[in-house]
């Protein structure tokens, strides 16, 4: 199982506060109303007052699981306005996983962080243009588009 592979959980034990609630047991119920939550694996990252950060679902292997939560971790930061951690941790995605299925997630949001923090319009468009040429075919890539012309 993914959680107890080490690795996995050793980034879960330096990174976050895992809670598992059990979705069928009626103490449970008023967290899962809460979160509307559908479908499990329901993974949620929540600011200390319980404000939804960001949340994925479904199981995943090792190798698309760390880039996921670190992905997760860094949306976190970004919601919370502290942008140079969420670069950094965007940043790290790309060093360490470089060809995960977030990895375009990661390079698009690394310039959001990056502009946000400076507010230079060359580290938002630098940073798509890096996208562009790593990831073309992706969602991300598709997002930032309108930046071109025509």
């Amino acid at each position: 199982m993914t959680y107890s592979e080490s690795t996995v959980a050793d980034e879960i034990g330096e990174r976050i506060i895992p809670v598992q609630l059990n979705v069928q047991a009626p103490a449970t119920k008023p967290a899962i109303e809460r979160y509307r939550q559908v479908w499990t694996p329901d993974l949620l990252l929540l600011a200390p007052d319980g404000f939804e950060l960001y949340r994925w679902n479904g199981f995943l292997p090792p190798f698309e699981f760390l880039p996921q939560l670190l992905v997760a971790e860094a949306h976190g930061f970004l919601r919370l306005d502290d942008h140079g951690r969420a670069a950094t941790i965007f940043g790290e995605v790309l060093h360490r996983f470089p060809t995960s299925s977030v990895a375009p997630e990661a390079q698009y949001f690394l310039a959001v962080s990056k502009y946000k923090a400076s507010h230079e319009s060359s580290d938002l468009l630098g940073g798509w243009k890096l996208l562009q040429g790593r990831f073309p075919d992706s969602i991300s890539r598709v997002k930032q588009s309108f930046t071109e012309d025509g």
